[in-house]
């Protein structure tokens, strides 16, 4: 072998190498991307849980707060219904 085709080996060589690396280098990006995108769609989904749970105690409250005032209305009108029979014989 000549100087010029040791040289042209060792030129192939280095772009093979370099080709490799690029290579690497945009596989890793990918996945440090999708990486990235899988922990913010986890964090979207913990705010959207928090939330509903927060709707969901007050809409709990909402709703014990009906049944209280309904329950004081019956007795209510339960005490006006007494008045208003007349006494059993």
């Amino acid at each position: 072998m000549n100087k010029n085709n040791k040289r042209f080996e060792q030129d192939n060589s280095d772009l093979q190498t370099e080709s490799q690396a690029a290579k690497l280098a945009v596989i890793a990006g990918a996945i440090t991307t999708f990486g990235d995108v899988l922990a913010t769609m986890a964090a979207v989904l913990a705010i959207e849980e928090a939330r509903q749970e927060k709707n969901d105690s007050v809409d709990n409250n909402s709703v014990q707060k009906q049944i209280d005032y309904l329950s004081l209305e019956m007795e209510r009108l339960k005490r006006q219904m007494k008045k208003l029979t007349p006494p059993r014989s």
